[in-house]
């Protein structure tokens, strides 16, 4: 769903490279890069990440590779990132293999006894570090796990999310209400991120950046909804009142037009 703003008719291939041309004979390389395949979208000074643009023109698995290994870096000056049980998760979660396939299976057997499981370890014990907690979420299909977390809540009268967030405390559990959102509903966990990269003074440009510009094409539309419903106003409003300049336009530019 992507939400890209394209102009009507998109200008020729020969004017983005005037464009770049003339930014190229004066000290504006930034302004360049916003007018290349923003047409008039980057317009005045640049601002903001410098790094969005950038982003912007790799591939996909080249974008989340090299924000994958930013956050590692960043991680790494702090040892008390790593405890062992989060460095499990994190590995099985991007080592597994999980078939998508449009025809999946889900045994409802497997749902019920699984609801139960999680229930135990979350409600009860208040572990979601829990080995059965590990295992169902890195291993499970997401059409399996939605099916799950449904039953969940139809069995316990809350979401799973709700009850890691009521019963459960700590890195371990917001990684884990993070992974649950991110494998489900990812639109809820990034309408999130965009919100608390903007409150209060001042911006987390790298958080907003990073949101904006890895889900143009993939789920923009779903996570301006969602954003809509949670805090009554829109992704557009909210960054035309936090950033500025060509950043700004950059960021309009991906998020698409909003009534």
């Amino acid at each position: 769903m992507s939400t890209i703003a394209v102009p009507s008719p998109v200008p020729p291939a020969s004017d983005d490279a005037e464009s770049i041309r003339k930014a190229l004979q004066g000290n504006c390389c930034s302004s360049c890069m916003h007018s290349c395949c923003l047409m008039e979208s980057g317009q005045g000074r640049p601002g903001g990440d410098p790094r969005a643009m950038i982003l912007w023109t790799m591939d996909p698995a080249e974008r989340d590779a090299n924000l994958v290994h930013e956050s590692l870096k960043k991680k790494q000056r702090d040892e008390s990132h790593c405890i062992s049980v989060l460095i499990e998760m994190l590995v099985r979660l991007v080592s597994s293999y999980r078939y998508e396939g449009d025809d999946e299976f889900v045994d409802m057997d497997v749902v019920r006894l699984e609801a139960s499981q999680l229930a135990e370890a979350i409600r009860k014990k208040k572990q979601p570090n829990g080995d059965e907690v590990i295992r169902i979420v890195t291993t499970r299909s997401k059409s399996q796990l939605r099916a799950t977390f449904q039953r969940y809540r139809e069995d316990h009268g809350a979401d799973i999310t709700e009850d890691i967030d009521s019963h459960c405390s700590g890195q371990f559990a917001r990684m884990l209400k993070n992974a649950v959102w991110c494998l489900t509903s990812p639109e809820k966990h990034f309408a999130e991120v965009i919100k608390h990269s903007i409150l209060g003074l001042g911006t987390y440009e790298d958080m907003l950046t990073r949101v904006i510009v890895s889900r143009a094409e993939i789920d923009m539309k779903m996570i301006r909804e969602e954003y809509r419903v949670r805090y009554k106003t829109t992704v557009t409003r909210d960054v035309v009142g936090d950033t500025s300049f060509g950043y700004k336009g950059f960021l309009l530019a991906l998020v698409g037009r909003e009534d």
